[in-house]
């Protein structure tokens, strides 16, 4: 282990050292550059005014940041449309397709609201037809019979298979890449919400062969809320029509015919991009908190170290008696899930933000609502020691 490697993250992650952070599933710490250049940003335009060059800089910007989301998730950079959010980005796919009443939709119970709703207004408004897949968790998970139970879902009417990269409620993280092949033998699209996959999993969107891919930027990419990002394959773009349109969706945004309703779309990903303008402040946020990621911390050396991290934390909750680990051994991501003997999960949470420890439990209506630990590369054993020692000292 490089320990001052460690101490060079960790003192550019101020917020990591005023508690025990362990809840980058909600929202990942602000690096130092990303902070000071949205402070800057904003005080410059607060002082100096938005003058018309500030949209060549932000359209300059903004293609900086899609290629670095691309660097980042093994895609090309016009296959990348920024967003505000990974529920924007679910919203673009599943309003976009061309469905036709009777087109079928599958998805799981394991899947986060972001899904769940925009599914829901599409089946209503369209006629369509949703199934999901029942995911057992723990002990009773087993891959070969979600693959089994998906092959055996679709019909010739089975357009999408909408399913999370990583559980948010158990800690499981899918198998994207066989997921996609099942789909693809039957020419099924897949819509992935990656909200908790990218920055916390290894993923390659050409290797996976994936169609869709909605990410999150607050959570493991570390970046502001209020900016996302999402991958649309370039062989599937034809087939996805924008929802909204602005004019950075637009080619030539002021060469058109101002008298005539039609638009040349941007080029590619581009195409999907919903505001005229983002918050610079924001985007050059995100920007500062990728190459963060990219150039200081590298992302195969974060990855390996939240797969040895989980890893450790895994065994040394086994050896407590009173708890019952939710995440299926060998599938976790950058989460732990678990349930405490005789207590409620908000209740065991509260008692361990009191003590400093930030961890948080998923909501009651996704069952089995066990408590979640979120594990970062920029954690320290010592403090995932602390942790288990807290845990025990609770129980």
């Amino acid at each position: 282990m490089d320990n001052g490697k460690i101490e060079r993250i960790r003192e550019e992650l101020p917020a990591v050292q005023s508690c025990f952070y362990f809840n980058t599933g909600t929202n990942g710490p602000l690096c130092r550059n990303t902070a000071e250049i949205m402070k800057k940003e904003a005080e410059k335009e607060f002082l100096k005014g938005r003058y018309l060059p500030f949209l060549a800089e932000l359209y300059k910007d903004m293609d900086e940041t899609r290629t670095l989301v691309a660097d980042f998730i093994g895609a090309d950079f016009e296959e990348i449309a920024l967003t505000h959010t990974a529920t924007e980005g679910m919203n673009l796919i599943l309003w976009g397709m061309n469905w036709q009443r009777g087109d079928e939709v599958i998805t799981t119970d394991r899947e986060h609201v972001a899904s769940l709703a925009p599914i829901a207004l599409v089946k209503n408004r369209f006629g369509i037809n949703v199934k999901y897949l029942d995911v057992p968790y723990g002990r009773e998970y087993r891959e070969e019979d979600l693959l089994k139970s998906l092959k055996e879902s679709i019909t010739p009417r089975t357009r999408l298979l909408v399913v999370t990269h990583v559980s948010f409620s158990t800690g499981l993280t899918f198998p994207i890449k066989k997921l996609a092949q099942v789909c693809h033998e039957n020419n099924v699209y897949v819509l992935v919400d990656g909200a908790q996959g990218a920055g916390a999993v290894p993923l390659d969107v050409h290797e996976f062969d994936i169609d869709f891919y909605a990410m999150a930027g607050r959570k493991w990419l570390l970046g502001p809320e209020g900016i996302s990002a999402l991958y649309v394959a370039k062989k599937r773009i034809s087939e996805v029509d924008p929802t909204f349109i602005s004019p950075s969706s637009i080619r030539d945004r002021h060469d058109l015919d101002i008298a005539s309703p039609y638009i040349i779309p941007a080029p590619y990903a581009a195409r999907y991009q919903t505001a005229t303008s983002i918050n610079r402040s924001i985007l050059l946020g995100f920007k500062e908190g990728l190459k963060f990621l990219l150039n200081d911390v590298g992302k195969e050396w974060l990855l390996e170290r939240i797969r040895n991290q989980v890893t450790y934390l895994r065994k040394k909750m086994e050896e407590i008696p009173k708890l019952t680990i939710i995440t299926p051994a060998g599938h976790e991501a950058g989460f732990l899930h678990f349930l405490a003997e005789g207590w409620e999960p908000a209740e065991f949470c509260s008692v361990m933000n009191k003590r400093n420890y930030m961890i948080r439990p998923v909501p009651k209506q996704h069952l089995p609502a066990p408590i979640r630990v979120s594990v970062e590369f920029f954690n320290t054993k010592e403090e995932l020691d602390g942790l288990i020692e807290n845990i025990k000292d609770i129980l």
